[in-house]
This record gives C-alpha cells, structure tokens and sequence, in this order.
C-alpha cells in the first residue's frame, strides 16, 4: 500500500535541498528519475511535491487523481495523530495547566499566520537537556544555542535523579509531562550517554521522546543502534528526525543510509540553497543581515520555540519556566524567561515545578498583575465596538462606558485589574462584566500580564 512513499519522501526532500535537482527536474525529468533509481511517474512527482509542500500551480493531473500524496499522507497520519494524543486535554492531570496550554497555543497563532498555516504545531510544558549547550553551532539556529560546556553522565547517582524527576513530573503534570524531547537548545548526541536516558524515559513516561539531530552522517552505526533499539513503532511515530546543515551532508546521509531506512526519518532540509524558510530569530537574525535583499526573503518573522513550562537543564540543575514569544528585540531567540530556579535534588525539583507553574501558568486573568497589550495587537474603535487586530485574524467586543476607558488606561501604561476598578469605581456586576471581557481578550493573547 505504500511502497511508493520511501521514493516520494527521497524526491520532495531532495527537491526541497537541492536546487540541481529542481533544475534537472524541470530540463530532464525522466533521465533524471532514471539515474537516481527513482521508480515515480515524472509529472506526477512534480505535481505531488507542489501538493505536500504547499505550492500553487495548475495542476494536469487532479489532486484526487494522483496517489502519491495520498500514500504519503496516509503513511505520516499515524505519527500526526500520535503527536496529536500526546497534546491532548486527559493527557493533563491540572485542568489550569492545560487551559493555560491551549491560551498560549491561541496567542502564538493570533501573532503570526505563519504559525497558523502549520497544523502540527504544539506546545509543550516540560522540555529537559542533557547537555550544556550545542557542539553543532549552526549559522541559523533560532534559539542561539550556546556553544557546548559538558554533559550530564549517566553515572548510577545521576540515573537515580533523573528517574526520579521523571516519576516527579509525570505524577504532577500528567501523561503530557513525558511528551515534551530531551534537547531544546543542544544537539542530543553530543552527550556519549543520551539512549540510556531515552531508555529511562520511556520506560518511565511510556513514551519516546522525538530526537532531532545535526550529526547524523558522523555515527551511522550508533544512529542505527538506537533505531532499531526504539522499535519499528516508535519510528512509524517520527521518533527520529536529521536536521541538513549543507547539501554534502545531505549527500554524505544518502550514501551512509539504505533509503528503506530513512523512510521513517524525517529530514529538515536547512541548508543555504534549500526551500526552506528560516527564523528570523537567534543567529539568523545576523545570517539576514550579511545577505542581500533578495535573499532575506528566506527569513520570515516566527517563533520555533515549542516550550510553555519548563526547560529543564540537567548538567546545571536549572528549570527555567519560559513562553513562545514572537521574535523581537525584546525576545531575540523567540522565548521569554519568566523565573528561573534551581534544583540540588528530585524533592528540590517537585517543589520548584509547582512553585513555577503555580506562579506562572495562570489560565484566568490575574487581577494584581499589571496588564498590558500585546505588542502585535491593533486596536481600533468604532461606533458600537472595540476591535483587536493580530497577524491577520481579529475580534470585537461590544463597547461601553467602563470598558472603553479600561482599554484606554491599560494602552496608556500596564495597570492591574484591581487598578482598574478602582479608577473606574467599578465594583460588583460592572466589575465582573468588565473582568469577563479582558478575561476574553487574555485567553486569545491579546491582553498579557507581567
């Protein structure tokens, strides 16, 4: 049923990376198919991969009609609807938390349409790294991954602490607190020890967490080591995935892998030359600067971060309770740091886990936290209605009295709920009318506190 898939996934990825390809695609498609071993009708190959990348062209043969996309979507559905589950509202053992999830979900897609078109977009409220930094350095990383210090080994002390803080976690947030990775701003096989915490954290969470590599090419045999120790399951579930720094490390991955076994990687095709659009966030923000115009529209304004809690640094003993943030001046790497903390052992962790979470993930609009307007958020009034503006979408709420200069007051300056009311003498039922529209405004990103 889906034997074409491992030869669609090879052609939208190297079609994706390669500019030579697509060139040898538009002048020579049959000779070129012919010479890489690519049993997949020309045309329909072509036309499959403007389908799954978005693109818009006339199509001569009808979407419906053309099995490729089809058997690839078909194939990657499992591994949606797994991460879908993960994310899901009974993964959540606290209803706060999860409501709190789902209003940052809301304020990142209200900030950027680019967040909107992607679907598979999630958030996660519990992400660790095992190493101190990235070896890697790659020019585009989002997030400025500082350069690597050290590793968190995987003595017997060591392994006892990191079971426990997964039991902690796990037992505090859910089912949800084993979905998040074990690398944010690291590379994961920089640390000689990462499986046997992966190991750990499947046997403890029940789930693999997703790895994303820049070395793939470096230690096939290692890489295959822990493919085939995760299982043919949990690699149907995109539990692996090499990330393309240049197109000789793409070539050097095709060469080193059997095609049968990256059917079920995913390759992100980063490279200068490829398709993909970068973050203008972390060192890409200086990567734009060094390019000319034409090539700056490779970048585009959107965060990558997908941490809504806590990031977790196990060689330091940190957790720092952090948001998505839209990049800026202000959030450069495209995240916010609330609070930070630290941890000597797995009873230090708990109480810090619950102190952040109950400081910060707060799903109802605190009334003695100052308030302010999202930086993105047009606001505009008309005859009957006040109206908030993002990255394309919107909402309008009806306008009175109270209400109308509440918005005035808090576009003056931050000002908390209770200040509010004070200043409006509202109290009672004109209070609470009041707190139900900001209420309505926060759970959509629009009104932020600090």
């Amino acid at each position: 049923m889906h034997r074409d898939v491992p030869y669609i996934k090879y052609f939208v990825e190297n079609y994706t990376a390669d500019p030579s390809f697509r060139e040898q695609m538009r002048t020579r498609p049959l000779e070129t198919l012919q010479e890489r071993g690519i049993p997949l009708d020309a045309e329909l190959a072509l036309e499959a991969c403007d389908i799954l990348l978005g693109h818009t062209r006339e199509l001569r043969v009808p979407e419906e009609q053309n099995r490729y996309p089809r058997e690839y979507r078909e194939y990657q559905r499992e591994a949606m609807e797994e991460y879908g589950a993960r994310v899901a509202d009974d993964a959540y053992a606290d209803r706060g938390i999860c409501l709190w999830s789902r209003q940052v979900h809301k304020r990142c897609r209200m900030e950027s349409r680019q967040i909107r078109r992607h679907g598979a977009v999630y958030y996660y409220p519990l992400v660790f790294e095992l190493s101190d930094g990235c070896s890697v350095q790659c020019p585009f990383c989002g997030v400025d991954a500082p350069r690597f210090k050290g590793n968190f080994s995987y003595t017997p002390e060591n392994a006892g602490l990191w079971r426990e803080i997964l039991k902690a976690s796990v037992r505090y947030l859910g089912r949800i607190g084993g979905a998040g990775a074990c690398y944010m701003a690291t590379e994961p096989f920089d640390n000689p020890d990462y499986e046997k915490f992966v190991y750990d954290f499947r046997s403890i969470t029940g789930l693999v967490p997703q790895t994303t590599t820049a070395i793939a090419e470096q230690d096939p045999e290692r890489i295959r080591a822990y493919m085939k120790e995760l299982g043919p399951d949990a690699m149907r579930r995109a539990a692996l995935r090499f990330s393309v720094r240049s197109l000789r490390q793409l070539e050097k991955i095709q060469e080193v892998y059997r095609l049968d076994e990256l059917k079920n990687i995913e390759l992100l095709p980063s490279n200068p030359e490829s398709m993909t659009k970068y973050s203008l966030s972390g060192r890409a923000v200086r990567l734009c600067e060094h390019m000319g115009q034409e090539s700056r529209e490779k970048f585009i304004r959107y965060g990558i971060s997908c941490t809504a809690g806590l990031r977790v640094n196990m060689v330091r003993k940190t957790m720092e309770f952090m948001e998505p943030e839209l990049p800026s001046p202000e959030y450069p790497n495209g995240y916010s740091i609330r609070e930070t903390l630290t941890f000597a052992d797995a009873g230090e962790f708990e109480a810090g886990m619950k102190r952040l979470f109950g400081t910060w993930a707060r799903a109802e609009l605190p009334e003695d936290r100052p308030l302010y307007f999202n930086a993105v958020c047009r606001i505009a009034e008309k005859d009957d209605v006040v109206e908030f503006w993002g990255d394309g979408v919107g909402c309008s709420l009806a306008k009175d009295e109270d209400f109308l200069r509440a918005v005035r007051l808090v576009r003056e300056a931050p000002v908390t709920f209770e200040e509010l009311c004070r200043t409006l003498l509202a109290q009672d039922r004109r209070a609470l009318l009041l707190w139900q529209k900001f209420q309505y405004l926060y759970e959509r990103g629009y009104v932020r506190w600090t």
